[in-house]
């Protein structure tokens, strides 16, 4: 009965009356630019978007656990609203629990109908709009939450400083002694720095298309360690100038990259030491005028289009040499942003909560705005119908004709939602 009570469900009532003609609009909105679309299927760039959450799709399997926690929190909390207004407007209750759908746990209140209906209309819009606002508080929350993270762990761990590897696949061809290991936190990329989980996944997307950057090296190093034989083409096409053995010993042949009309310095491909030539470059170069320091020239590797040379940067640890397609270190390699500071500690429990957090700020959000539609069997059906019978009842007389109205507001809308819901699927299936 306290006025923090009062004021808080008032403001849920203001923050889901406004947010019901918003959504409203969005949702036309979206119907309308659905079908303006040509009949190539292209059409104009949509502001809002419906995004199902479908498991195995968009939603990985290995987050089941996470959607399904999260759906069941989210609807305890939306139906905890319901339950927690209707008590303090005297509205009985006739009983709450849990349903188990498939694996997703799922919150219901029972209300006594008869009693709501004649309370006041503010007092029922407190009720009605609970679940709504309650939903939109959660989200803000998980968000704020979200956001604040990197902060709450930080004496613990190191966010934006790099990637720690978590898991390596047993198939992972970076598996070995002169490979990664679990716990390794690794910084750069060939010349791509990696910083979080996005610049990990860019980083190797940009080594995928490129080919295999040249390496600024000192002149006396190639003449010291060069063991190259005539020039012979390879079945794959590709020039090699080193004996077939020789790659088994980590030898690899580089062709000298100069533009222009330079009279060439070295012999144009020699047969050199990967690890040794790599480690000991000046920096990266496609010709030679990217190697500014003296007595220094670029030497790339001759490889195919599909195979690359990868030079990854560990903070501890000699750099590891992947040589193959790059696409294979981002399928066999899990790795975390969350950086731990001590060995004792694993990157598992900060990274779960952010990923919890995440999914709950998302469907939150999504049955706040789902629930506020005059939709059937949703709140905002209900919603309607109140502001219906209310507003109305000065001007329109007949109780009938004021249910008929937010009838044809709740079947619109409900049109509306429907029509979009499954254009979404179609566009997810395409």
């Amino acid at each position: 009965r306290s006025k923090f009570w009062i004021l808080w469900f008032n403001l849920g009532v203001v923050v889901t009356i406004v947010l019901l003609p918003v959504v409203s609009v969005i949702l036309i909105k979206m119907l309308v630019v659905m079908f303006l679309s040509g009949p190539k299927g292209e059409r104009p760039a949509a502001e809002w978007e419906l995004e199902p959450m479908i498991p195995g799709v968009n939603v990985p399997f290995a987050d089941i656990q996470y959607y399904a926690i999260t759906l069941g929190l989210c609807s305890i909390v939306h139906e905890a609203g319901h339950a927690l207004a209707a008590a303090r407007e005297d509205v009985q209750l006739y009983g709450v629990g849990m349903l188990l759908v498939y694996i997703v746990p799922v919150a219901f209140v029972s209300l006594n109908s008869e009693q709501l209906s004649q309370r006041p209309m503010q007092n029922q819009l407190r009720i009605l709009c609970a679940g709504v606002w309650h939903n939109i508080v959660l989200a803000v929350v998980a968000a704020v939450g979200v956001f604040i993270s990197p902060w709450l762990w930080a004496p613990m761990f190191s966010v934006n400083s790099g990637v720690v590897i978590t898991a390596i696949q047993p198939h992972s061809p970076l598996l070995g002694i002169t490979g990664l290991s679990h716990y390794d936190v690794i910084h750069r990329i060939n010349d791509c720095s990696v910083r979080n989980s996005n610049d990990w996944h860019d980083c190797i997307l940009q080594s995928v298309r490129h080919s295999t950057p040249g390496y600024c090296v000192p002149q006396a190093l190639v003449q010291e360690h060069d063991e190259s034989i005539p020039v012979w083409t390879m079945p794959s096409g590709e020039i090699n100038c080193c004996r077939k053995d020789s790659e088994t010993d980590g030898k690899l042949c580089f062709e000298f990259i100069e533009e222009g009309q330079v009279p060439l310095q070295l012999q144009e491909h020699s047969c050199l030491p990967a690890r040794l030539i790599i480690e000991k470059s000046r920096g990266f170069c496609s010709s030679g005028q990217y190697c500014p320091e003296t007595g220094t020239n670029c030497m790339k590797p001759t490889l195919d289009n599909v195979t690359k040379v990868v030079q990854i940067k560990r903070e501890i640890g000699r750099d590891v040499l992947f040589f193959g397609y790059p696409a294979d270190i981002y399928r066999t390699i899990e790795i975390s942003e969350w950086v731990p500071k001590y060995q004792f500690l694993s990157s598992e429990m900060p990274e779960s909560l952010a990923l919890l957090c995440k999914y709950i700020t998302v469907i939150s959000a999504g049955l706040a705005v789902m629930n506020v539609v005059p939709c059937f069997f949703f709140d905002g059906q209900h919603i309607v119908s109140t502001l219906a019978q209310n507003f109305l009842r000065p001007r329109i007389r007949h109780k009938s004709l004021r249910q008929a109205i937010a009838l044809t507001i709740t079947s619109v809308g409900s049109l509306v939602l429907v029509i979009n819901i499954i254009h979404a699927f179609v566009q997810r299936q395409r």
